[in-house]
């Protein structure tokens, strides 16, 4: 349901977001992320160009409304393709096959969108894009002149961690690397896609304690694979430690996370695997 705000709320200068399940920004004539702010939310005709983080659903949700009003969609290459085709996500989870509809979640179903220009050929002086995947492979931010940085979910606060336990992402290298970076760049202001803005002393203190959030979950998994464990039992374990929501949905956004996990810890030589009797094994090394 869309969190419902009189107007759009100022950051900085010409900076400005509306509050939501997953917040918009607003930067002159862009909208950044219109997954659950839509065209008659947004009161405006202004809107040249929508600028999507990352091709999830709760992101972009309401972007092919803009686009009928003839602004252009701006997407990453490697997110585009998530954002035309959003069945590509629902498929990614269940090893490409058609899952149950019980088994799809929320965040990766919605309407299709064209994207009319990538990210990485798009510029203007005024606001510029950094990559930081490892939420997805094409995750990027957005920093205005305003000093605002509309992270979209390459950085989670300390709320946001303790709300759902165990955010997603699919590569915890990669998001490291992009918590690193976001520590190095110039903003003064970071608005996430979910939660509340932050100035930079406070989302400086986010990145550290989201670093280790991804070190604590590659702990408990070392942990709990002292013996060699299945990947089916692996799961149960772990969602039991961290008391996960229970939902058939959640088991699977919690098994590609865990195979994100075991699979950086395998290539850092901590974590190895054997097949056995068509089961797959882990274990610490």
């Amino acid at each position: 349901m869309v969190s419902k705000v009189k107007g759009p709320i100022k950051v900085a200068g010409n900076s400005y977001y509306m509050p939501a399940t997953s917040n918009a920004g607003l930067f002159k004539g862009y909208v950044i992320d219109p997954g659950s702010v839509g065209y008659d939310d947004l009161c405006r005709d202004d809107v040249h160009s929508v600028l999507i983080t990352h091709g999830h659903n709760d992101h972009f949700r309401h972007a092919h409304e803009f686009r009928e009003k003839g602004a252009r969609v701006i997407a990453s290459k490697d997110d585009a393709l998530l954002v035309r085709n959003p069945e590509v996500n629902v498929r990614g989870l269940f090893s490409w096959a058609r899952p149950p509809a019980e088994m799809i979640t929320p965040y990766f179903q919605g309407d299709a969108c064209e994207v009319d220009l990538y990210v990485e050929d798009w510029l203007d002086s005024s606001i510029k894009s950094v990559w930081l995947p490892g939420h997805t492979l094409g995750e990027y931010g957005f920093i205005t002149e305003d000093a605002v940085l509309y992270s979209g979910d390459s950085l989670y606060s300390k709320e946001i961690w303790s709300k759902y336990k165990l955010p997603y992402s699919i590569d915890p290298e990669l998001c490291r690397e992009s918590l690193i970076k976001i520590k190095g760049l110039d903003f003064d202001y970071v608005v996430p896609g979910h939660g509340d803005p932050m100035e930079r002393d406070d989302a400086l203190k986010a990145a550290d304690y989201h670093l280790e959030q991804l070190d604590r979950v590659d702990e408990i998994i070392l942990g709990l694979i002292e013996e060699p464990v299945s990947t089916e039992s692996l799961v149960t374990r772990f969602s039991y430690k961290l008391d996960l929501y229970k939902s058939l949905n959640n088991y699977w956004l919690t098994l590609v996370m865990l195979k994100g996990h075991l699979s950086s810890l395998n290539h850092k030589g901590k974590v190895a695997y054997r097949l056995e009797n068509y089961c797959m094994y882990w274990y610490k090394v």
